[in-house]
């Protein structure tokens, strides 16, 4: 019989909010994703998957994305998450190109 390998596991809560939040994101239903993520955030305020969906969710809805959401930008690993978040950001605050 094989032994189970021990993972890190999240609290059942928060692997709940991010699943949440990633069926929101995946459904194109912007806002209520970044309405939860934000809401998220206050509970568990150091959670960096929290903050990524938020920043990415802020950025669709196009809301500025603060100080906490860049430093999660800044600090995460997945670089190509954080590059596709900052050009949606960029994208939208871009003024409206004349016809």
């Amino acid at each position: 019989m094989r032994t189970r390998v021990k993972r890190n596991s999240l609290p059942a809560e928060l692997s709940m909010a991010i699943g949440l939040i990633w069926g929101f994101l995946r459904a194109d239903q912007f806002e209520d994703a970044y309405r939860l993520a934000r809401g998220c955030l206050r509970v568990w305020p150091d959670d960096e998957r929290l903050g990524l969906m938020a920043a990415y969710a802020a950025a669709e809805v196009l809301e500025p994305i603060d100080d906490a959401m860049q430093a999660a930008l800044a600090a995460t690993a997945c670089r190509e998450w954080a590059e596709v978040v900052l050009r949606r950001a960029a994208i939208n605050a871009a003024p409206p190109q004349p016809q």
